[in-house]
């Protein structure tokens, strides 16, 4: 035994164990090199991660892309219905709106109230398209005339519409009925109405609303002078009334310029539109407060044949 090594055959097991482990290293260096140089061919080191496994997309069948592009130009269509349909539901809605306030209008008018808000509507909803029509009613709705005082002014006017009666002695009004016994009219020149007559005509025409007819029957009566002012209101009654018309026709049939209560245009055109449009002379939106009377007076009634 060495004295100075006296623990040598220790020192030959430790020489063993350090053989294993060396042998151990340089098996796990020579595994770690053949798994980096695998890497490195696949790529994996290139991005520093695994690749990871994708499942292939399903294949699509010609026939069910055909299906669905049929289905999303089906639902494109019932789509641009839907559109169509409630911008046609929004234009009539406005046109009825308009029409309620041309309505109520007329019963302002009529009953010779103040318009009040129509006024602001007025204008909204029909200032574009009949811009003096709206400008006549607003006028005449500020100092408005009935039908009724129209009637109650002629009834007082009727003693000097009619001519004041003639005061005769008895003999005089004998030989004037002596001499209406026997009337001889002329064959070229019927015999004018009786004036009584043509004012209870014109009275009729007023009631019935055909105030052109009231002012012609009026103004060949023996006193139309003492009815001027009469005259005037009954023509300024009457073009309200014309504007009134050409309002509930603009709303029924006004093909461009009429609005919705919010002024945006309502470019739907009206189902009771046909071929024709409008009247030129309302559409035009001729001023109302210079309509002259234009009807025919009463007709004269035909010569009797003469008497014996």
């Amino acid at each position: 035994m060495n004295e100075e090594y006296p623990n040598q055959p220790r020192a030959a097991k430790r020489a063993g164990c350090a053989g294993r482990a060396v042998a151990f290293a340089l098996v796990f260096a020579l595994g770690a090199g053949v798994t980096g140089f695998a890497g490195w061919q696949m790529g994996w080191m290139h991005h520093g991660i695994m690749p990871m496994m994708t499942p292939n997309a399903p294949a699509i069948n010609p026939l069910d892309e055909a299906q669905m592009n049929a289905r999303i130009v089906a639902l494109d269509q019932k789509l641009r219905a839907i559109e169509t349909q409630a911008a046609l539901a929004s234009g009539q809605a406005g046109r009825a709106e308009a029409l309620l306030v041309s309505i109520a209008t007329r019963r302002a008018i009529e009953r010779g109230t103040p318009l009040g808000y129509l006024e602001g509507q007025l204008r909204i909803r029909f200032g574009e398209a009949l811009p003096q029509v709206v400008n006549g009613v607003i006028a005449f709705g500020r100092a408005p005339i009935t039908q009724d005082r129209l009637s109650a002014q002629l009834d007082v006017l009727a003693p000097q519409l009619t001519g004041p009666e003639e005061k005769q002695s008895t003999w005089a009004k004998v030989q004037r009925d002596l001499s209406g016994l026997f009337v001889l009219h002329s064959e070229t020149r019927p015999a004018a109405p009786d004036p009584k007559v043509r004012l209870d005509h014109a009275r009729l025409c007023l009631r019935e609303g055909r105030i052109e007819d009231a002012i012609a029957d009026v103004r060949l009566l023996p006193g139309a002078k003492a009815a001027q002012g009469w005259i005037t209101d009954a023509q300024r009654y009457a073009a309200a009334m014309h504007a009134l018309d050409a309002l509930d026709t603009s709303a029924l049939l006004e093909p461009k310029g009429l609005r919705d209560g919010q002024g945006r245009l309502i470019e739907q055109a009206s189902p009771l539109a046909g071929p024709a449009q409008v009247p030129a002379t309302q559409a035009s939106g001729a001023p109302v407060a210079g309509v002259q009377a234009s009807a025919t007076p009463s007709p004269a009634p035909a010569p009797s044949p003469v008497k014996p």
